[in-house]
C-alpha cells in the first residue's frame, strides 16, 4: 500500500513539474523579461546629414550604425558641382564630430575608387558644415556609391549613403527650380493658375479625396480643395534618380488645419518626374499623399467611431476573434483599442506628438499586425530602418508582444538586415504570418523561413522561389510552392497551413503540369495543363492554357472543379467573393483564341467583421476615414495608456543572413521604393515600364529608365554584313554584336555545334550581363540602343536582325538578308517584331 502510494506521488510530483514547466514554456515567448523593470523608448542620437546643391540643402541621410551592403543603397542620388565638389550639413543634436572621411565605390561595391579624411570642416554649436573634392578618378555621367563615416567623440562610427554622379549636362539647378516652385504655388490658387498648362486633368483622376491627387487630378484638387491649408515645415528634397533629360524626386514636408485644440497636422509627401528640354520642362508625373498624424485623445472618439481623417494611405486594421479588441496602424504608429473597457493603448511608434524631431518621424520603416486576442494581447513587428531605442539606426525587423495585463511590450526577437530597407519593406510585404506556437514565418531572398521566437532558431521551409510559382493566401496563414520552380513545369505543388506547420503534396498527372493560381480565402486555386497545349504567343509569351482549374481546401479536398470542352484559362485572379478566369479556345488549325472571361463565385459567406474601416465624404475635407466599433463609446470614458517597455539580459538577435549563393533579382524602383522583386528580367523590364519606374539588378546597376531617350540615336559603327550559305543570318548578328565589342569568334561553328544563342553571348561577352526581353514592347527595348548597345531581334523563321538605331519615325535595322542597314517605320516595326514574338536578347556592360 505504501509503494502504491509513493506511486501515486511520484506521479502526482511529475504532473505538477511538468504542468509547470509546460507553463513556463508556453509563457516563455511572451514574458521573457522582467516585467517590474520596464523603461520608455530612448531618444535619437544619430546626426542627420543632407548635401547642398546650388543653395538648397538637398537628400537628407539618416545615419546607420553597422556597414550596409552599398549595392542596394540607392535613396538617392547626390549631383557634384563644379570641379567634384561636394558640400554638406550635419544636424548634430548636441553630439560633437571628431573625425569626417568618405569612401567612393563602384556602385556593386566591388571597387574601391577613393577613401579619403575630410581635414577641412567645422563644427558650430549644433551644426556641422563640411566641404571636400572628389579626386579625378571617376567618369562624367557614371553613378558612385559615397558613404560618409562620421567618427563621434564617444569613439561610436555612423556611416551615411548615397549615390553620386558627375555630369554638367543633367540641368540639375532648372530641375530643382521647378518642382520647389510648382510646390509653392499649390498652396495660392492664383499663382497656380499657370500650373494647368503642366497638368493633365481627365477622367483618370480621382477628385473627391485630398489623400492621394496626382497629374490627373482637377486644378482645384492639385491646390487642396477648399481646405485651409498651411505648411509649417520646410520640404526635403529627395532626388531619387537623375539623367541627362529625366529626373525624378520627393519632396516631403508637413502642413496644418485648424488651430487650439482643432490643429490637426498632415504628413505629405510629393513624387515628380520631370523632362528637361532647353525650349521648356516637361512633367511626365506628380503624384501627392496626404495622411493626417493621428492623437490619441478622446476627441478622436465619436459614437461608435474613431476618427483618422484624411489618409492617402491605407490603414491596417485586425481584430481578435470576438471582436473585443481592435489593432490598427495610422501614420506608422500602432494603437490598440479594448471595446468593453474603452481603453486606447499607444503601443509603438518613433515620433512623438510635436512632430518636431526629424530623426524620429523618419520613414523608411512600417509595422504590421501579426496577432490579436480577445485578452487584448497583441503581437507586432516593426521592419526597416530602426529610428531610435536599442537597434538606433540599423535596419532589421523586431517582433513585439504587448500586455495588456501588465501594459508593457516586449521585443521577442530580433532579426538583423545588412541591404536597404526598402528592400527589407518590400520582401516582408511577400509573407510574415506567426502561429500559435510562436513560430514566424517570413520570405526573404525567395526563401520562406520559419523562426522559433521561443528557441531563437531558425529553418528555411523553402527556398529558391520564383515568381508565379508560389502564392500565399490573404491571411498569410496558407502558403503554396511549386516544387520544381519552374514556371509551367510544375509537376507537384506543396501546400503548407503556417498554423499548423503542416504540409500536403497535390501532384500532376501524366505529361500534365500544375501551377498555382492564388487562394480564395484560405481555399487553394490551381489550375493543371497538358505539355503538349503550352506554346509561346505572337508576342513571345508563354501560353499556359489549363484544361482544368481547381479549388482546394486542405482538410476537405477538392471542392470545386471547372472544365468545359475546347476551352483554355489562361490566366486567373480573385477580385472581391469570386474569381475571374481569362479565358482561350481552339481554331480548327490549332491556334488559341481569346473568349469572354468566365467567373467562379465563391459560395462561402465573406468574413464579417465587428470592426471596420470606413471611408466618408465630408465637406471641405472630401473623403475622411475612420474606425467603426461595434459599439457606442462614452468619449469621456475613454482611458489613454501608453505601455513601457520591458528591459531584459542579454540579446535577442538571430542572424538568419544567407551563405547560399542567390539566384540574380531585378529590383523595379517606383514612387515608393521598390515596387516588385523578379528573377526574369523581362518580367521587370515590363513592371518598370508601365508604373515609368527603374530596373536595378543585385550589383545596384540600372538595367532600365523609362523616359531618358533620345529624340535619335544609331551605332554607326555597325554597318551592313550579308548572310552567305555558309554563315546564315543569325550567326552574322552575333559575330556582328561581338566584333562591336571587340571580340573574334566564329560564331556558326558554334551555332552547328549545338551552343544556343545565350550560351554563345554569355561565355563571349565575359564583362556584360545578358538580357532576355522576349515578351516586351519595342518601345522598352530601344532603351538599350539608346545606350549605343544592339538588340538582336530573333524572326519567326528562324532568321534574325540587329536594332541598331532609331528617330522618332523610324527604326534603324541591319538585316543580314540583304546585307544592309535601313530605315523602317516606327509601326511597321512594331507589327513585323510583334509577329515574331518580340524576341529581343540584348545586354548592360558591367564594371571593368
Amino acid at each position: 500500500m505504501k509503494e502504491k502510494m509513493k506511486k501515486y506521488l511520484i506521479k502526482g510530483f511529475i504532473v505538477i513539474v511538468m504542468f509547470f514547466l509546460s507553463l513556463f514554456v508556453i509563457s516563455g515567448i511572451m514574458n521573457q523579461g522582467n516585467t517590474d523593470m520596464t523603461v520608455e523608448m530612448a531618444k535619437a542620437t544619430f546626426p542627420v546629414v543632407s548635401m547642398v546643391y546650388g543653395g538648397r540643402q538637398i537628400n537628407p541621410m539618416h545615419g546607420y550604425g553597422e556597414e550596409m551592403e552599398v549595392n542596394y543603397m540607392r535613396d538617392s542620388i547626390t549631383p557634384l558641382g563644379s570641379g567634384r565638389q561636394l558640400s554638406l550639413i550635419m544636424e548634430c543634436y548636441g553630439r560633437k564630430v571628431e573625425g569626417l572621411s568618405y569612401e567612393v565605390r563602384t556602385v556593386d561595391g566591388s571597387r574601391l575608387i577613393e577613401s579619403t579624411q575630410v581635414e577641412d570642416f567645422e563644427q558650430e554649436k549644433d551644426t556641422l558644415r563640411a566641404s571636400f573634392v572628389l579626386k579625378d578618378l571617376i567618369e562624367s555621367g557614371k553613378e558612385y556609391s559615397l558613404t560618409l563615416v562620421a567618427r563621434m567623440e564617444e569613439g561610436e562610427e555612423i556611416r551615411y549613403y548615397t549615390r553620386v554622379v558627375y555630369s554638367d549636362k543633367y540641368s540639375v539647378g532648372e530641375k530643382l527650380d521647378y518642382i520647389v516652385d510648382f510646390s509653392a504655388k499649390t498652396f495660392h490658387k492664383e499663382a497656380a493658375k499657370e500650373l494647368t498648362k503642366y497638368l493633365e486633368s481627365n477622367a483618370e483622376g480621382d477628385n473627391t479625396t485630398l489623400g492621394r491627387v496626382n497629374i490627373h487630378s482637377s486644378f482645384q484638387q492639385v491646390t487642396w480643395g477648399d481646405l485651409e491649408v498651411e505648411r509649417v515645415s520646410e520640404p526635403q528634397i529627395i532626388i531619387r534618380e537623375l539623367a541627362e533629360q529625366t529626373g525624378s524626386f520627393l519632396l516631403k514636408y508637413y502642413v496644418a488645419t485648424g488651430s487650439g485644440d482643432d490643429r490637426h497636422y498632415y504628413d505629405v509627401e510629393e513624387f515628380y518626374r520631370v523632362r528637361y528640354t532647353p525650349e521648356r520642362m516637361y512633367l511626365l508625373d506628380f503624384e501627392r499623399t496626404m495622411n493626417q498624424m493621428f492623437t490619441a485623445s478622446q476627441k478622436a472618439f465619436s459614437d461608435n467611431e474613431i476618427f483618422l481623417g484624411i489618409m492617402g494611405d491605407e490603414v491596417e486594421l485586425k481584430e481578435s476573434d470576438g471582436g473585443n479588441i481592435a489593432a490598427f496602424i495610422s501614420g506608422s504608429r500602432i494603437y490598440s483599442y479594448n471595446v468593453t473597457e474603452q481603453k486606447l493603448a499607444y503601443l509603438f511608434g518613433f515620433y512623438n506628438e510635436e512632430h518636431q524631431d526629424a530623426r524620429e518621424l523618419y520613414d523608411k520603416h512600417k509595422i504590421k499586425i501579426l496577432n490579436v486576442d480577445e485578452t487584448g494581447n497583441v503581437t507586432f513587428m516593426v521592419y526597416g530602418y530602426m529610428n531610435r531605442g536599442r537597434h538606433e539606426g540599423k535596419v532589421g525587423i523586431s517582433v513585439y508582444y504587448y500586455d495588456s495585463t501588465a501594459n508593457t511590450i516586449e521585443e521577442l526577437v530580433y532579426l538583423p538586415y545588412y541591404k536597404s530597407p526598402d528592400l527589407l519593406m518590400a520582401e516582408v510585404e511577400q509573407l510574415a504570418y506567426i502561429n500559435g506556437q510562436g513560430m514566424l514565418y517570413l520570405m526573404l531572398d525567395n526563401e520562406i523561413y520559419g523562426i522559433s521566437a521561443l528557441e531563437r532558431s531558425y529553418e528555411i521551409v523553402a527556398a529558391d522561389l520564383v515568381e508565379g510559382c508560389y502564392q500565399v493566401s490573404d491571411s498569410s496563414r496558407m502558403v503554396v510552392w511549386q516544387k520544381e520552380n519552374q514556371r509551367y513545369q510544375g509537376k507537384e505543388l506543396v501546400l503548407m497551413n503556417l498554423s499548423t506547420g503542416e504540409q500536403s503534396s497535390i501532384k500532376a498527372g501524366y505529361r500534365e503540369v500544375v501551377e498555382p493560381l492564388g487562394f480564395i480565402g484560405d481555399d487553394l486555386i490551381y489550375g493543371i495543363a497538358r505539355e503538349e497545349d503550352i506554346v509561346r504567343d505572337d508576342t513571345g509569351s508563354i501560353v499556359f492554357p489549363m484544361y482544368c482549374v481547381r479549388i482546394q481546401n486542405e482538410s476537405e479536398g477538392v471542392l470545386k472543379e471547372y472544365r468545359q470542352d475546347n476551352v483554355y484559362v489562361v490566366d486567373g485572379k480573385v477580385e472581391g467573393n469570386q474569381i475571374v478566369l481569362a479565358r482561350v479556345s481552339r481554331d480548327e488549325e490549332g491556334n488559341y483564341e481569346a473568349i469572354e472571361d468566365d467567373h467562379i463565385v465563391n459560395a462561402a459567406a465573406e468574413d464579417r467583421t465587428a470592426n471596420g474601416i470606413e471611408v466618408v465624404a465630408v465637406e471641405v475635407f472630401e473623403k475622411v476615414t475612420q474606425i467603426t466599433l461595434k459599439s457606442e463609446v462614452n468619449r469621456d470614458a475613454v482611458v489613454l495608456m501608453t505601455p513601457k517597455e520591458v528591459l531584459f539580459e542579454g540579446g535577442r538577435s538571430i542572424d538568419i543572413s544567407s551563405e547560399r549563393e542567390q539566384a540574380d533579382r531585378y529590383y523595379v524602383y517606383a514612387r515608393d521604393g521598390i515596387a516588385g522583386i523578379f528573377m526574369d528580367e523581362g518580367n521587370a523590364v515590363n513592371m518598370a515600364y508601365e508604373i515609368a519606374g527603374v530596373v536595378v539588378n543585385d550589383s545596384g546597376e540600372c538595367i532600365w529608365m523609362r523616359g531618358n531617350r533620345s529624340v535619335r540615336n544609331q551605332i554607326m559603327a555597325i554597318t551592313g554584313q550579308e548572310a552567305t550559305e555558309q554563315r546564315g543570318s543569325l550567326a552574322v548578328c552575333l559575330d556582328t554584336i561581338l566584333e562591336f565589342e571587340g571580340i573574334s569568334r566564329n560564331t556558326q561553328y558554334l551555332l552547328q555545334r549545338g551552343e544556343s544563342v545565350t550560351a554563345i553571348l554569355e561565355e563571349n561577352l565575359e564583362n556584360a550581363k545578358l538580357l532576355d526581353l522576349t515578351g516586351c514592347s519595342l518601345d522598352a527595348v530601344l532603351y538599350y540602343v539608346n545606350q549605343d548597345i544592339p538588340v538582336l531581334v530573333m524572326l519567326e523563321d528562324g532568321e534574325a536582325v540587329l536594332l541598331i538605331g532609331f528617330n522618332e519615325a523610324n527604326t534603324v535595322i541591319m538585316n543580314p538578308e540583304t546585307g544592309t542597314v535601313y530605315k523602317m517605320g516606327m509601326s511597321d516595326s512594331r507589327e513585323w517584331f510583334e509577329r515574331s514574338g518580340n524576341r529581343f536578347l540584348t545586354y548592360v556592360r558591367g564594371e571593368e
